[in-house]
């Protein structure tokens, strides 16, 4: 199976919101921000996607990077295509300076907490809180 993995075009966009009604019941709306967004493409379809959100820590005077959105097709899952992705991202960090990557991930998410695990992350004592705005 060849894989392409590979910077977003808008051309994915309708494939790319094939995946994420599947995974997220979402869909993609135009890009307006600087986010760096990855796709594994299979077959003219796109079969993972996930952003890289890049920050600034003002404290520390150092870039880091939010992942978002990491995910795959579920009849291609446990193929090494996240692993790739996530491979692909740490390249991209390292040539822009990315000090660290950090991501969230639900609990109920096992096979995904152990990828992250396996690919060096390692999970903060910390907890997520939201307050919608808008």
């Amino acid at each position: 199976m060849k894989i392409n993995i590979r910077t977003y075009k808008t051309s994915d966009k309708d494939s790319l919101n094939i995946l994420l009604r599947e995974v997220y019941d979402l869909e993609k709306k135009e890009n307006t921000t600087n986010n760096i967004e990855i796709v594994a493409e299979y077959n003219n379809q796109i079969i993972g996607y996930l952003t890289i959100n890049k920050l600034y820590d003002s404290v520390r005077n150092i870039n880091y990077a939010f992942l978002n959105y990491v995910c795959v097709q579920k009849e291609y899952r446990n193929n090494g295509i996240a692993s790739n992705m996530l491979e692909y991202v740490f390249n991209i960090c390292k040539k822009i300076n990315i000090s660290y990557i950090e991501l969230t991930s639900n609990d109920r998410r096992i096979e995904a907490q152990h990828l992250y695990e396996n690919r060096g992350f390692s999970i903060r004592e910390t907890n997520v809180f939201r307050k919608e705005i808008l």
